[in-house]
């Protein structure tokens, strides 16, 4: 477990779940729609998948469609890592999940906005 996480005592699936951009579980129509007409590419939320540890990162592209890249997480003692179907297919990370969100989306950190309304 990162530095970071092991100080604030939050698991990665407690810190997702604290995230700004958290809306639960919302299925994928319900986070376009929430989506719909914004005109900030890399605007995203996050929402909880279908199976356990199993999570989508929703957002809106530069051609402003929406786009949902599924990502599952998993935690060990070495850390944690995530898959979503991308090279490399498992990255074990000691930083907060934070700080990889632009990886998931395969954008530039800068350019992540966090989703902050309501579900």
């Amino acid at each position: 477990m990162s530095t970071i996480l092991q100080k604030q005592n939050h698991s990665i699936f407690e810190e997702i779940e604290m995230h700004p951009a958290w809306q639960g579980h919302i299925s994928g129509l319900a986070g376009e729609k929430m989506l719909r007409g914004k005109k900030t590419p890399y605007l995203f939320l996050l929402r909880k998948g279908e199976l356990e540890n199993d999570y989508y990162v929703t957002f809106v592209a530069p051609d402003f469609t929406i786009h949902h890249q599924p990502f599952v997480l998993m935690e060990d003692e070495s850390g944690w890592n995530y898959e979503n179907g991308g090279p490399p297919p498992s990255i074990y990370l000691k930083m907060a999940f934070n700080d990889i969100i632009h990886c998931i989306m395969h954008c530039n950190k800068v350019d992540c906005i966090a989703f902050r309304g309501n579900a």
